[in-house]
């Protein structure tokens, strides 16, 4: 792989800007970001502005251009399925970054990563471990394979595997540390069996990092520490998440089994935290935030039992409710919506999961001893 002085430059750049807002604390991580060239590992990408723009760059047409989005810190839009929804994507920098921190990860110490997308953070991981302890599964073989070409074009050979990331990868276990560049509903209890007493798993649920220790027990336990969301961990290579398009499409005026109310609309709905919650809770119900004529609506929907919730704000906390389905989804989120409210509307922080070896979860508030519920 040629690098260019621009692409040293902007690699520098970008590391030096990590750095600055506290998101690299070490040096051997400034060092990778510094050192591993991104744009090895995209050359097709799309970029979304805050409005919703989206921009397609080409590092085959115009390299110049096309780099220096490369190094800024955004999200690249990689692949989309025949339907539109993404379905590879190069992370954040700043994400990465807080998340190899949050790994700490040492010397000697074997990492799996679930989730090998374009194959730049298995790079950075590489550089930082050595290649040998350090192995990758995605259920796309396509992303495998360029990510393979791309590595063995910086001389990094470490384990890929093509397969279901919920299963891990038993032929290279156990781990001292499994990192999940994908969110997951649940944490699959095959990860809690290939990592180590003592070792580490980092994983997004809902819309939040857990970082679980794994006991003598087998049981994996620890904080939510940080906001992130990621693409959903696809069993296999068709599976796809609906769109926010396709979620308010579910919901109609009248339908057989749908009720109209009137009801509460807490002041406090839409809540960054509770919404971290309700989706941890409840992570098949999508949420939608629609405008329209009629002013903000609360879009609910549940795919798999084709339950849908809207509710329109009508002045003096109250809303108008439609919802059909077997499921009342807006009942749902009230009852979310009070408990994290009686909590005292904590951050996500203040909450943890310990997850034992039959793979139950259990939500807790700042101490496993203080259980909130179990997570179905």
């Amino acid at each position: 792989m040629i690098t260019t002085v621009d692409s040293y430059r902007l690699r520098h750049r970008l590391a030096d800007s990590l750095r600055s807002g506290g998101y690299l604390q070490s040096r051997r991580w400034l060092e990778a970001f510094r050192t591993v060239p991104r744009e090895a590992f995209v050359d097709r990408f799309i970029v979304s502005s805050p409005t919703g723009e989206q921009t397609l760059f080409d590092l085959t047409v115009d390299r110049p251009l096309a780099l220096e989005a490369v190094y800024r810190d955004t999200n690249l839009l990689t692949q989309r399925d025949a339907g539109g929804t993404a379905t590879s994507s190069s992370t954040t920098p700043s994400l990465m970054a807080l998340m190899l921190e949050r790994l700490d990860v040492r010397e000697g110490h074997s990492v799996l990563e679930i989730g090998t997308g374009t194959g730049y953070n298995t790079a950075l991981l590489c550089h930082v471990l050595g290649d040998h302890t350090v192995t990758s599964i995605d259920i796309d073989p396509g992303l495998v394979v360029r990510a393979r070409d791309a590595l063995d074009g910086l001389g990094q050979h470490p384990h890929l595997i093509i397969g279901d990331g919920t299963q891990g990868v038993v032929e290279y276990a156990p781990y001292d540390r499994l990192i999940a560049t994908c969110g997951v509903a649940r944490v699959p209890v095959s990860w809690l069996r290939q990592v180590v007493p003592g070792g580490v798993i980092l994983v997004n649920l809902g819309y939040a990092l857990a970082r679980l220790t794994v006991d003598d027990e087998g049981r994996a336990l620890g904080p939510f520490t940080d906001y992130a969301a990621f693409m959903r961990l696809r069993p296999h290579p068709a599976y796809r998440t609906p769109t926010g398009r396709e979620i308010v499409e579910m919901t109609t005026e009248d339908g057989a089994q749908s009720a109209v109310r009137t009801d509460g609309f807490p002041d406090f709905l839409g809540a960054r935290p509770l919404e971290c919650l309700r989706a941890l809770v409840h992570p098949d119900v999508h949420k939608v935030i629609r405008h329209d004529g009629g002013g903000e609506a609360h879009v609910l929907g549940d795919p798999a039992t084709g339950s849908w919730a809207r509710a329109r704000f009508i002045g003096s906390s109250r809303a108008a409710v439609v919802h059909g389905g077997i499921r009342d989804l807006w009942d749902d989120y009230m009852r979310i919506a009070r408990l994290w409210n009686e909590h005292g509307r904590p951050e996500p922080a203040r909450y943890g999961l310990t997850i034992t070896p039959d793979g139950t979860h259990t939500l807790w508030l700042d101490c496993p001893e203080q259980p909130v519920l179990v997570l179905d």
